[in-house]
């Protein structure tokens, strides 16, 4: 039994990876900006990046850490957003640096989220790890993001960036928006409907997580994309088709994503076909290798 940490653990992410830890009997605790967070079986710590407080109580004795914690990107992006997206990163990777280095025994090592922003958007290209970041405001937030989270690295700590595409969770994310359209059958592919989408089942990436804390992997990013990308029109397709519902046959416009969703409209259209083979050289196995597979697990049973 291990103990883990966990920034941003209630979101869909984090509740999924305490599920996997849970099932394994690890030691969990969360540090939450709530002074009460009621989640069975884990202890909950207060944190505040925003005024640099910290409970030293959670990281003690702690063997890893789970970093998730940061602003949502899928809102409007005011210029205050776009300052708040950025700023909840650095503050709070920065006060977790300053705790974790007040440790008398380091942690074994510390597992960051990231995001396949990172890469910018190409139809055509297939993206690795090694890859320069792209030069828009996404790449800006994932280089600069990792940047304050490979300092966590040393010779007792590894430090893993998991770069995250397009999380399939029911409910939450993208699904999220896309479900309700699906439902009174008005899903329709975004823009041309050509771009590609980089996804992965939120089951295996809580997997992922705890498989990089725990398995003797290299610091340094790993892509956290299941290996069969779709394209856009592919996706919708799939999720309308499991629900047992029709796809619109045109694509939505692309000057209608960008009045309704201003600078965000960027996501939606984004290109991303990246690859998997990393982690999976590593021996990290995927439960859900088809978007069909993910799917139905979702939403069959």
């Amino acid at each position: 039994m291990a103990v883990f940490t966990i920034t941003g653990a209630t979101g869909s992410v984090g509740r999924a990876i305490i599920q996997s830890l849970q099932s394994e009997s690890h030691e969990i605790r969360v540090l939450s900006t709530r002074k009460s967070v009621e989640i069975k079986g884990v202890s909950s710590f207060y944190w505040n990046p925003a005024t640099n407080q910290i409970d030293q109580d959670a990281l003690i004795g702690a063997d890893y850490l789970v970093h998730l914690a940061g602003a949502t990107v899928s809102k409007r992006w005011t210029p205050a957003y776009k300052k708040l997206i950025m700023d909840s990163r650095v503050d709070g990777t920065q006060l977790l640096l300053s705790a974790t280095s007040l440790l008398k025994t380091p942690l074994k090592a510390v597992i960051s989220a990231s995001a396949i922003g990172y890469y910018g958007s190409d139809l055509e290209r297939l993206m690795k790890e090694e890859d320069a970041p792209a030069d828009d405001y996404l790449a800006a937030v994932t280089k600069t993001w990792e940047s304050y989270t490979r300092k966590f690295e040393s010779p007792q700590t590894k430090s893993i960036q998991l770069r995250i595409g397009i999380v399939l969770d029911r409910g939450a994310g993208v699904l999220g928006q896309l479900e309700p359209l699906v439902k009174y059958g008005l899903a329709a592919p975004l823009g041309s409907g050509k771009q590609w989408s980089s996804w992965i089942h939120v089951e295996d990436l809580a997997r992922m997580f705890v498989y990089a804390a725990t398995q003797s992997l290299a610091s340094g990013a790993y892509n956290a994309v299941a290996p069969a990308p779709v394209t856009n029109k592919q996706l919708t397709k799939a999720l309308c088709r499991v629900n047992k519902r029709l796809m619109l046959p045109i694509g939505v416009p692309t000057f209608v994503l960008k009045v309704m969703l201003g600078q965000m409209a960027t996501l939606a259209l984004m290109s991303q076909k990246v690859s998997a083979d990393k982690i999976v050289a590593t021996g990290f196995s995927f439960m859900y290798e088809s978007v069909e597979k993910a799917f139905k697990a979702l939403y069959e049973h």
